[in-house]
Parts: structure tokens; sequence; C-alpha cells
């Protein structure tokens, strides 16, 4: 269990570091504390259009995060399958739905939990 929760804090930390240079700059903000005492295996983001390009994610992308009201997408990363390859995959998609506003398509109704 200790090695499984220490790869978990690699992995979001991984994506932490990811979401500062690469998600940040396009108006993601980290809603999931720094310390990973404080934190799970997931990493909460925000973003004013965070249902829609959730959205995106799943339909366009392949990419299964959670969306939690009013503005979080939650990517879950599970250190027994869960890549490092597969957490960079992730941001760069989610990056691309962003900059080619792909998530634009969908609705601002939001319907359920994902």
């Amino acid at each position: 269990m200790k090695r499984l929760r220490a790869k978990s804090v690699q992995q979001t930390e991984y994506f932490i570091a990811l979401w500062e240079k690469r998600l940040a700059p396009l108006g993601f903000t980290l809603n999931t504390p720094r310390d990973a005492t404080h934190r799970g295996s997931h990493v909460s983001l925000g973003h004013t259009d965070g249902w829609r390009i959730d959205q995106a994610l799943i339909h366009d992308m392949q990419v299964l995060p959670d969306f939690r009201k009013p503005t979080n997408i939650r990517f879950g990363f599970t250190p027994l399958y869960t890549s490092f390859t597969e957490i960079y995959t992730a941001v760069e998609r989610l990056q691309r739905v962003v900059e080619e506003r792909l998530y634009e398509k969908y609705t601002l109704e939001e319907g359920y939990v994902t």
C-alpha cells in the first residue's frame, strides 16, 4: 500500500506540474490542495467552461474525467494501471480542447454528473 500511495502522490504532483505550466495560462484553476497529505488520488481543476470542456474531453478526446458543479473537472489517477504517459496525454488533449475551442459545440446546459 505504501508503494501505491507513493506512486499516487507522484502522479498527482506530475499532473499539477503540467497544470501549472500548460493549463493555468488557459484559465484553469487548481481546486485541489497542493499538499499531498491533504488530497487523495485525484486532482480537480476549475474553469468557467468546465461542463463543456468535460463533455469535449469525453466525447471527442476519449478522456474520462468527472464533473462537479459549479466548475470542477476532476481527474482520478489509479496507480495500479494509470501511466505517466497517459497523464501527459490527458493534459495534451485538455489543452487542445481549450486552444482549439472544441468545447464550444457543447451546450451550456449541464445535464448530469459525469
